[in-house]
């Protein structure tokens, strides 16, 4: 038992970090923007939307290179891993090259429909334009960190995240403000440094696997591992446009009540991103885990691993959730000075902390579902709960009522009964239907 639970804290304690430093790094990059114009910071906000939702294409390859690699690795087929790693590469570049094309064309005419704001359609357009260009870097780089999760090394992620993040600031504060001889180029200067930094750790991903040889990368292209992959990858993607769509839409929702409580939605919103970084990062855990076991073709072993992933999980987010019920005021106020946004806050973080339970089931069981190829079953779960149970109701309950206390127990109750179902579709064990598939 303790030999497990130290192996799921060595993949998720660096999984967890990596993510809060890509939330680190936009709040930075904001901070930074924020000192030129506040169409710079709507601008760049809108361009990071849409880049947001490019990783629901990138999660195509890296979720099916993190399964399967767990899997080969866990069965010590370390050639099939290699083959696996380097065929997703090469799908990822022809991917990622045409749809490039597309938002690097259409972005001007695509951001006229978020707002009339000429200044803010050109910052948008300009940001996206830049950093596009290093798109198909940025599909490599994640089917690389997927390859080192993959194989449980978790810290080489980290690593590389930590030297791009601090890349990305350098060339923020040298390129945004014009320091030490370098141009004065605000918003094209941190699109620069962003796009410099996803290449970055391409280079530095790549000098690790072959200077190191610490993983295989063999350069064979097979149709049938990319099929393989495909068919947990795409309905992730699926599931996360689904959730990302929706998401959008809550938001519209919260929206409807006025602007003091989409503010404090927001504020709690990041506030709670905080109990997310544990989540993320036992996810990827039991992802990784789950796959290991199942390529060493031991069943239970990879049910008690989901399990107990999930149980960690769940109790560090609840104890996080407990910081949110009785000190919101206090977390809310590093954001806000203004009384009624502040209120709204608390009452948003007062309600989610009571859920953080369940959000860890969900979270470490999807992952888990996704280790064992059984991705669709996810999909399903996440999609059809989002829908018929948090938003459907919010929808009826703001054209009819309109009570943000209602909007928000329902929202609540949807993560219940979400973390209850996947609980019960991984009980059931119905996943391992998908592993020979």
């Amino acid at each position: 038992m303790l030999e497990h639970i130290k192996k799921i804290f060595i993949i998720a304690l660096p999984a967890a970090l990596s993510n809060f430093l890509d939330m680190l790094q936009i709040l930075i990059d904001m901070i930074f923007i924020g000192k030129i114009s506040p169409s710079a910071i709507a601008g760049v906000g809108i361009a990071m939307q849409v880049i947001g939702f490019l990783y629901t294409f990138i999660s195509i390859f890296s979720v099916g290179t993190n399964s399967l690699v767990a899997r080969y690795f866990g069965a010590k087929s370390l050639l099939k891993g290699g083959v696996i790693t380097y065929s997703n590469i090469v799908s990822s570049i022809l991917f990622s090259i045409p749809l490039t094309i597309i938002l690097w064309i259409t972005a001007p005419y695509f951001f006229k429909f978020f707002t009339d704001d000429i200044s803010v359609v050109e910052n948008a357009t300009s940001y996206l334009q830049i950093v596009a260009l290093s798109f198909p870097f940025l599909f490599v780089g994640a089917v690389l960190a997927a390859t080192a999760n993959g194989y449980g090394n978790t810290k080489i992620t980290l690593f590389v995240g930590i030297l791009g993040n601090l890349l990305n600031t350098i060339l923020d504060y040298l390129l945004i403000f014009g320091k030490f001889g370098f141009p004065e180029l605000a918003v094209k200067g941190a699109a620069i440094a962003t796009a410099t930094s996803y290449i970055f750790e391409v280079f530095v991903f790549l000098m690790i696997f072959l200077k190191f040889k610490l993983f295989k990368i063999v350069p064979i292209f097979s149709k049938k591992m990319i099929i393989k992959s495909l068919k947990i990858g795409i309905p992730t993607s699926i599931e996360r446009s689904i959730i990302y769509v929706s998401f959008i839409l809550f938001v519209w929702i919260i929206a409807q009540y006025g602007t003091y409580v989409l503010a404090g939605y927001q504020i709690g919103l990041r506030i709670e991103g905080l109990a997310f970084m544990p989540g993320f990062g036992f996810a990827i855990a039991a992802m990784t885990l789950v796959g290991q076991s199942i390529g060493e073709k031991d069943i239970d072993k990879a049910y008690k691993l989901g399990n107990l992933t999930a149980i960690i999980a769940a109790i560090i987010m609840q104890l996080i959730g407990v910081l949110l019920f009785f000190f919101p005021e206090k977390l809310a106020s590093i954001f806000t000075n203004d009384t009624k946004t502040l209120n709204e806050a608390v009452l948003y973080l007062k309600i989610v902390a009571i859920s953080q339970f369940p959000l860890a089931i969900d979270f470490v069981l999807s992952g888990a579902l996704r280790g064992a190829g059984a991705s669709k079953l996810s999909l399903l779960v996440n999609s059809l709960s989002m829908w018929l149970f948090r938003i459907v109701p919010s929808i009826t309950i703001t054209f009819t009522v309109k009570d943000i206390k209602l909007v928000y127990f329902f929202m609540v109750l949807e993560t219940y009964l979400k973390g209850f179902i996947i609980w019960l579709v991984w009980k059931r064990k119905k996943w391992r239907e998908f592993i020979a598939k």
